[in-house]
């Protein structure tokens, strides 16, 4: 019994991993680009040559950059067409999804096209900085001013100047604003004071300068970019009287489901054929891997068989990677009180050189050994167990 299925993928998910591949990363250059060059002419020659080595090197700094975002906007279009592919080869995909990662490929598309353009004027800069750089003395006097705006339109594309502040004066004009020698006199007491005229305020031009200012984009603070860790939750954190060794082990969390081709004319679309949830456990030296498959077919026994002892799951990464891990206890599976659901739990032995890995490196799929045979299940949320081992090791 071996099938081979789509992947059933969170959507919404994949939305925001593809989205934050469209967001570039703008860091400080370590030395920044002054402001303004000296007059070549009051340079020595040595001067010279030294100010055309620097904005040699400037100029491969950021056509570095450049080329980088291209790469990096070139495999986000990969990432999301990859991803409305396979949204649309999923019948059970919405139309709202599809049209969001749509939009996605779309803007991916526009990124990329925008960051290969300015990669390809970085290097045209680049050339010619790098030839600057090897003239003599006087072609470097000469040229040296056009390099060096060529070199500071790279550095003010990659950093941008902050918006300058405009002043409170400036915003609200002189309106409201009464000079001293322009007060009237207090009228005696029993005379009405004649109204004050009141100036001709030119709403629309009022309106202009009070245009409120935006923040500055900060990318450390894009929560797309960096999301928030979730937090570590714990199911068992107990400490061993006798041993003094700490037992832990992480909240259940599903780690796939999935529903074949024949189950799917008898189940409701909600109604997974296998939900698999996954927990990791660390008691002294021995670390668990826990697996809780619950399947929702009457002939779960017949079809599946059970669990038997030192059964063994193979975990393959993303990189291709693969580990085994073998089963410590035996689980024929139970039926639950409503006689629609077959439970098998089973542990997993991990060995302690597998924990770099976990910790580091997304799952991609499961192979599941099963007494009538075993069955491929392909993961969906791939950074589960990263984050149960950081959770436990960390």
């Amino acid at each position: 019994m071996n099938y081979r299925f789509k992947r059933s993928s969170r959507f919404l998910t994949a939305i925001f991993f593809s989205f934050r591949c469209l967001l570039a990363l703008a860091q400080q250059p370590v030395t920044a680009l002054p402001d303004s060059l000296p007059n070549p002419d009051s340079l020595s020659d040595e001067a010279v040559g030294m100010w055309a080595r620097r904005l040699s090197a400037h100029a491969q700094s950021f056509g570095a950059r450049f080329e980088n975002q291209a790469g990096d906007a070139t495999a986000a279009v990969e990432r999301a067409g990859e991803t409305l592919k396979m949204a649309q080869l999923d019948s059970l995909t919405s139309k709202s999804s599809l049209d969001s990662l749509s939009d996605i490929v779309k803007r991916a598309k526009k990124v990329e096209k925008d960051a290969l353009k300015r990669q390809k004027q970085a290097a045209k800069t680049v050339e010619f900085a790098g030839k600057v750089e090897t003239m003599d003395a006087k072609s470097q006097r000469k040229n040296l001013n056009k390099c060096y705006k060529q070199v500071r339109e790279l550095y003010l594309e990659l950093y941008p100047p902050p918006p300058v502040e405009r002043p409170v004066a400036e915003i609200i004009g002189s309106v409201g604003v009464v000079a001293p020698d322009t007060l009237h006199p207090t009228p005696p007491q029993g005379v009405p004071e004649k109204e004050a005229e009141q100036p001709v305020v030119d709403r629309k031009k009022s309106k202009e300068k009070a245009i409120p200012k935006l923040k500055a984009y900060d990318p450390d603070e894009d929560v797309m970019l960096h999301p928030p860790q979730r937090p570590c939750s714990l199911a068992v954190n107990t400490r061993d009287e006798f041993s003094g060794e700490t037992y832990r082990e992480t909240q259940r969390e599903e780690i796939f489901r999935f529903t074949n081709e024949l189950m799917k004319k008898y189940l409701a679309p909600d109604q997974p054929h296998i939900t698999c949830e996954a927990a990791l456990s660390t008691g002294g030296t021995v670390i668990s891997l826990h697996l809780t498959f619950s399947i929702r077919d009457n002939n779960a026994r017949k079809t599946f068989g059970s669990l038997s002892r030192n059964s063994v799951v193979i975990l393959k990464f993303i990189d291709g990677t693969t580990f085994t891990a073998s089963n410590l206890r035996n689980d024929d599976g139970t039926l639950d009180p409503a006689g629609q659901v077959f439970r098998y739990r089973g542990q997993y032995a991990i060995d302690p050189g597998i924990l770099k890995k976990l910790r580091k490196t997304e799952l991609d799929k499961i192979r599941v050994s099963w007494s009538t045979g075993y069955e491929d299940y392909e993961v969906q949320n791939i950074d589960l167990l990263m984050r149960q081992a950081k959770c436990l090791f960390d």
